[in-house]
């Protein structure tokens, strides 16, 4: 396949045109960035861009990329872009065939990209790869397997339903014609992701394709966050993914119900991927993250039918 090399030198200014474009939104990144960048020029696959988008108000950011990370395209927007915002502005740029998605506090793994080309080359033009955690404390295990349990390296690959952007990848082909992300959701990837499936494209998990997530939110922004992300994918699903028909809008209203089920995929999930002793331990939290997100999916769900009502003038 033209393009595609393992071992070659990384030098932005060779004419070829790189197979892959990194795309990394930044919004207040200046702290695990380095480590990020660090990690992406230790890739043993060498035919690649970085597309930095940064949204943030400050200029530490563009001084860091322009002083010790040259070779990275820097995007400085003014005004404050949500994640998938900036994801469609760095596609835009992009020069590669395959768009591969990460965040500034995600480090990857020196065969990252390697792992990704190999199964592109199996024909699978949506891919998502494992998360791994960065640190050993009893709260970060929490907050991972909350967020990524279902993609722990060791989990059995088989397709999954979403590809988070933490750790994902697509065709230039198939963006062109299912993308870009819905940008004004945090849930812009679980809306490609279901437009991918709709197009006979099912996100396959790569588990050798691993990046290492650092997480540093205090309870209070992590059940905060839970909450929004559950009304948020309530509204996605609803209006983006599918003609919602009267068990959707059940499901969800009641998706506290759920929960139960939750904690015994995710309990499932730990025990491939070698995290039972984490799971037990971390249960009172992980039962936190799963039930608040599910609140804000009966909240969400709850508004949108209030609002049909009234704009039917039923009420």
């Amino acid at each position: 396949m033209a393009g595609i090399g393992v071992g070659e030198n990384f030098c932005m200014s060779k004419p070829q045109v790189p197979f892959i474009s990194v795309v990394i939104p930044a919004y207040y990144s200046i702290s695990t960035l380095p480590g990020c960048l660090d990690a992406l020029r230790r890739q043993t696959y060498r035919s690649f861009e970085v597309i930095l988008i940064n949204s943030s108000p400050e200029l530490q950011t563009e001084t860091l990329v322009r002083t010790r990370y040259p070779e990275v395209r820097f995007k400085q927007h003014q005004g404050r872009l949500l994640p998938h915002a900036a994801r469609n502005r760095g596609v835009d740029l992009a020069q590669g065939d395959l768009f591969v998605f990460t965040d500034p506090d995600c480090e990857a793994d020196p065969h990252w990209l390697e792992q990704m080309v190999l199964a592109f080359q199996d024909d699978r033009q949506v891919l998502v790869g494992a998360m791994d955690h960065s640190d050993n404390c009893l709260w970060e295990k929490a907050i991972h397997l909350i967020k990524y349990h279902w993609l722990l390296p060791g989990v059995p690959a088989r397709s999954r339903t979403c590809a988070p952007t933490a750790n994902a990848a697509y065709s230039r082909q198939l963006w062109e014609k299912i993308g870009p992300f819905r940008g004004d959701y945090f849930s812009g990837d679980g809306i490609l992701s279901y437009r991918a499936a709709m197009a006979g494209h099912t996100p396959r998990f790569v588990s050798a394709a691993i990046v290492r997530h650092h997480h540093h939110n205090s309870p209070m922004v992590l059940f905060y966050q839970r909450f929004q992300r559950g009304r948020d994918f309530a509204r996605a699903q609803l209006c983006d993914m599918a003609p919602p028909m009267p068990r959707d809008w059940l499901r969800l209203v009641f998706s506290v119900a759920a929960l139960p089920m939750v904690l015994m995929r995710a309990g499932r999930d730990a025990f491939h991927g070698g995290w039972v002793a984490p799971f037990l331990l971390t249960l009172p939290i992980q039962v936190m993250g799963h039930g608040l997100w599910a609140l804000g999916e009966s909240y969400g769900a709850a508004e949108m039918i209030l609002r049909r009502l009234f704009s039917a003038g039923e009420i």
